[in-house]
């Protein structure tokens, strides 16, 4: 193993970005060697997570907070200007009303958030493929029955990385559901960590369901390693509209993920086409991932 290995991705345009990441190195020896996963425990224990909070919402984080922009070369012209007191002040940064415009089409699902999307289709067995690990669509809900309502639809994974800008949308507009939360073990969510766990079935989630004349959409946000918190606006039921704040995540990479049932939307081709050729797409909160069109049920 090499210290450094390389991540590509495409833009909407189609061209391979590809960037050097130096922490998949230190994920591997956390779930291969002995001592690793014993320090993996104490990552994704509480004591260890609300420790962590604490220490990132005091002064004494601040370097932290400027040493990961300069680390990742995080662009800061997206985002009101101000200097950040702490990692969690930056980490919860406020972005410019115009920089993230949303999609104008009244059909379109919109990306929940900045990050990296793949698109599966949910095959009969509700099963799904990330990274040499299989993933069960009731494992991730909890659920058979819930499960069974999305054979034949997608599975869309949004992947945001610890540069990424954190707060997140509702995809779509309709009755949301009060928030359900399942507690689980809190891995990271780098594609590498996937090789060894099911990472999406250990990891803490929550989850509401929209339902949009008489059809629901899953949308949830799932935790990652260390401190992934997951803060939610609104935990009750609710009337929401397409680009209304959600919630946003603390500090670590985490996900999110679409459950679309059969005949209800059609991802972007370009979204399909470069999940099947190997490559993630990079997307921004707001932009078009997909075509609602319930009609076809």
């Amino acid at each position: 193993m090499t210290e450094r290995r390389i991540d590509c991705y495409k833009d909407r345009a189609g061209a391979i970005i590809c960037k050097k990441n130096t922490s998949g190195h230190f994920i591997r020896l956390l779930y291969t060697n002995p001592l690793g996963r014993i320090l993996l425990i104490l990552l994704g224990s509480k004591v260890f997570a609300k420790g962590v909070r604490k220490f990132f919402d005091s002064r004494f984080s601040k370097p932290f907070a400027y040493w990961l922009i300069r680390r990742n070369g995080i662009s800061l012209e997206d985002f009101v200007p101000k200097r950040y007191i702490s990692f969690h002040d930056f980490f919860q940064r406020e972005i410019l009303p115009d920089r993230r415009p949303l999609a104008q089409n009244r059909d379109a699902l919109l990306s929940p958030a900045d990050g990296k999307i793949s698109v599966y289709q949910i095959d009969q067995k509700s099963c799904f493929k990330i990274k040499q690990s299989t993933y069960s669509i009731s494992s991730l809900l909890r659920s058979s029955a819930m499960a069974s309502y999305y054979e034949g639809g997608y599975f869309i994974l949004v992947r945001l990385s610890v540069s990424d800008y954190h707060h997140y949308i509702y995809a779509l507009s309709g009755k949301k559901s009060a928030q359900k939360d399942i507690q689980g073990f809190l891995h990271s969510v780098k594609p590498v960590a996937a090789d060894y766990v099911r990472v999406y079935q250990e990891n803490s989630r929550s989850y509401c369901t929209i339902t949009q004349n008489s059809i629901s959409v899953v949308q949830m946000e799932i935790g990652a390693m260390g401190v992934g918190r997951i803060c939610n606006n609104t935990l009750q039921e609710a009337d929401v509209t397409a680009g209304d704040p959600k919630g946003h995540f603390e500090f670590g990479g985490s996900s999110i993920v679409l459950l679309l049932p059969r005949g209800f939307c059609i991802p972007d081709v370009d979204l399909i086409q470069n999940t099947a050729d190997g490559f993630e797409t990079a997307v921004r909160l707001g932009e078009q991932i997909g075509k609602i069109s319930i009609t076809q049920l």
